[in-house]
């Protein structure tokens, strides 16, 4: 036999072995032991507290029936804003969350049906699950009126609820 064939049947016949041997344990099935890792956190932007996370409370008493009128037994919706590191580059934004009234989307519902509370920033509507941008160094006075949707309302204790958030966006 040439010896230049012998020495190309050599390397055909390593290349072969290579291929049947080697690779097929580049493939193998790992084994061991398995370990789930848990990771968590919370990622804020900024938080802010509103009234020290606390609840506000409002109290409008005794409100007559016929006198709703959207201007009437308006209340200030007393509340304090802190927020942590506040940054004058991104907008602050807050937002009244709430289930808003079909009949006007600046209230939410009471349990009262046709009544409402409507949420007035500086004096304007708000509307209701949108968000709006306020100044940190000078917070929206909020306030809080009774809103009528216009069917005959009956006597009874009313309450809603609704979140206030303030965020940076």
């Amino acid at each position: 036999m040439d010896a230049r064939l012998h020495t190309l049947l050599t390397k055909y016949i390593s290349v072969i072995a290579i291929i049947f041997f080697v690779i097929p344990f580049c493939f193998a099935v790992q084994t061991g032991d398995t370990l789930d890792l848990k990771i968590h956190g919370t990622l804020k932007r900024k938080p802010c507290h509103i009234n020290n996370d606390g609840m506000i409370y409002i109290e409008f008493g005794n409100v007559g029936i016929k006198k709703i009128d959207g201007k009437r037994y308006i209340q200030d919706i007393n509340y304090t804003l802190e927020c942590e590191d506040p940054d004058d580059s991104a907008n602050l934004k807050m937002t009244v969350k709430g289930a808003q009234t079909s009949y006007n989307t600046g209230a939410i519902n009471t349990n009262i049906p046709g009544l409402g509370i409507g949420i007035l920033q500086n004096g304007l509507p708000v509307i209701i699950n949108q968000p709006f941008v306020i100044d940190y160094n000078s917070p929206p006075v909020l306030k809080a009126v009774p809103v009528a949707s216009g069917v005959t309302l009956y006597e009874g204790a009313f309450n809603a609820t609704a979140t206030l958030l303030a965020e940076y966006e």
